[in-house]
């Protein structure tokens, strides 16, 4: 498979780092413990939002493709849910270690290395397409979706997280903090600015690609589905620090419109 630059770029900082290991503490790395921790947190700390948004159990006895699939956390909600998975991801480690993952609860997926920009499925192959966090990395997301359309079924749901343009972490973490008054801006150039986003040991290991969207750019994206709601979700620094005066879940309902994350739900009809 030969891979554009910024695919390779993306294939190595999650080879190197898998999508959120540095959360488990000290478990071991690939034990079940391991995954549990890593999953208490995404749900518990990092995005307490994301089951009621996401509705999991709601695809049961779906097929579901899963496109970006980090250590398995998403893909073991829907896989619980009595969904038939598939994972398709760039990043061998992140399939290793969702293979794994599901192994250690009993339960299974087929993994695919592939691109989402050309995916190796046929036509109307899956009832429900996810990818959370992912698109935004690839060069061409509007190809991406196209082939999200494609792959789906009639009436079947895609289910997509893009990066938010107009989110409180992007304006103001990113460009006014790291980019204008910490001068990373005209030190490290705007590629690099917007590839720091991404967590890294190494931070000259890879700059992997980083794109925001409006949600008008998202609805054009998204122009051939039928689109059923666009969500914004997820507070990050700096308006996070306000959790030491509100609760986390009253900060995410109360500014939830410059959340990190928009969420798109749409059909194809």
């Amino acid at each position: 498979m030969v891979l554009h630059a910024d695919k390779r770029e993306a294939q190595k900082q999650w080879d190197t780092d898998p999508c959120g290991a540095v959360t488990a503490g000290e478990e071991q790395i690939g034990t079940l413990a391991f995954y549990r921790a890593v999953r208490t947190h995404r749900y518990e700390v990092h995005a307490p939002w994301m089951d009621s948004a996401m509705r999991f159990a709601s695809a049961a006895g779906s097929r579901v493709l899963e496109i970006g699939v980090g250590l398995g956390s998403d893909h073991y909600r829907f896989a619980a849910a009595g969904c038939e998975m598939t994972a398709l991801d760039l990043s061998r480690e992140h399939l290793r270690h969702t293979q794994n993952h599901m192994a250690l609860e009993g339960l299974t997926t087929r993994a695919v290395l592939g691109d989402a920009e050309q995916m190796p499925f046929a036509d109307n192959s899956f009832d429900v397409v996810y990818s959370m966090g992912v698109l935004h990395h690839t060069p061409r997301t509007d190809r991406a979706l196209a082939e999200v359309l494609r792959v789906l079924r009639p009436g079947g749901t895609a289910l997509i997280g893009l990066y938010h343009r107009n989110s409180a972490f992007f304006w103001v973490e990113t460009l006014l903090i790291n980019g204008v008054l910490r001068g990373r801006l005209l030190t490290r150039g705007w590629r690099r600015l917007l590839s720091e986003i991404e967590y890294r040991s190494d931070p000259a290991a890879a700059a992997p690609l980083v794109k925001v969207y409006s949600r008008g750019q998202t609805a054009r994206l998204l122009a051939a589905f039928t689109v059923l709601q666009v969500e914004t979700h997820h507070i990050q620094a700096p308006t996070a620090r306000l959790e030491r005066w509100l609760p986390r879940a009253m900060l995410e309902r109360r500014c939830s419109r410059w959340g990190w994350y928009l969420v798109a739900r749409a059909r194809k009809g």
